[in-house]
C-alpha cells in the first residue's frame, strides 16, 4: 500500500481543446492538466519504486477549503461534511489516474476499485492511496 497527499485545491481533469490551424484541427490537453498530472507524477514518483501489476485499488478524499465568507456557525457545521458542488468526483479521479500513469501502474485500466471521497476541510488537499489487489472475484472493503 502506497499513500501521499497532494497540497492545494482539488483538481478536475478539463475536456480536451480544439483549435482550428491552417483549416484542420488540433486537439490539445489544457495547459492546467498538464501541469497537475505532472505534480501528481512528481509526488508520487518516490514512493514507487516500481508500478503495481494486476488489479489496483485506489482511493482519494479530496478536502476542498471551507470559504473564509462563510459565517462561522456555517463554517462549524461544514468541517468534515460532504462536498456537493462542482467538480465532479469522476474528474478528480480521472486527474489523478493520468497523473500516476507508469508510475504507480503501467495504464490506469489497472484500476479495478476506486473510490473519490469529496469533504470539506481547514485545508485544501488530496488524500490519495494505491494498493495491489489480489487477483480474486471478492470486492475490497
Amino acid at each position: 500500500m502506497v499513500q501521499f497527499t497532494i497540497p492545494g485545491k482539488p483538481f478536475a481533469k478539463e475536456r480536451p481543446k480544439a483549435v482550428a490551424v491552417a483549416g484542420r484541427a488540433r486537439v490539445y490537453t489544457p495547459a492546467a492538466t498538464v501541469s497537475f498530472e505532472s505534480k501528481v507524477t512528481q509526488i508520487a514518483r518516490p514512493a514507487f519504486s516500481v508500478p503495481f501489476e494486476g488489479p489496483v485499488l485506489l482511493r482519494v478524499v479530496a478536502v476542498f477549503e471551507i470559504p473564509k465568507s462563510w459565517t462561522k456557525a456555517r463554517k462549524a457545521g461544514a468541517d468534515g461534511a460532504y462536498h456537493i458542488q462542482k467538480p465532479d468526483a469522476d474528474n478528480l479521479l480521472k486527474a489523478i489516474k493520468d497523473g500516476l500513469n507508469r508510475i504507480a501502474w503501467a495504464d490506469d485500466c489497472q484500476v479495478a476499485d476506486e473510490r473519490c471521497v469529496k469533504r470539506w476541510g481547514a485545508r485544501a488537499e488530496t488524500f490519495v492511496r494505491v494498493e495491489q489487489l489480489a487477483n480474486s472475484c471478492q470486492p475490497a472493503s
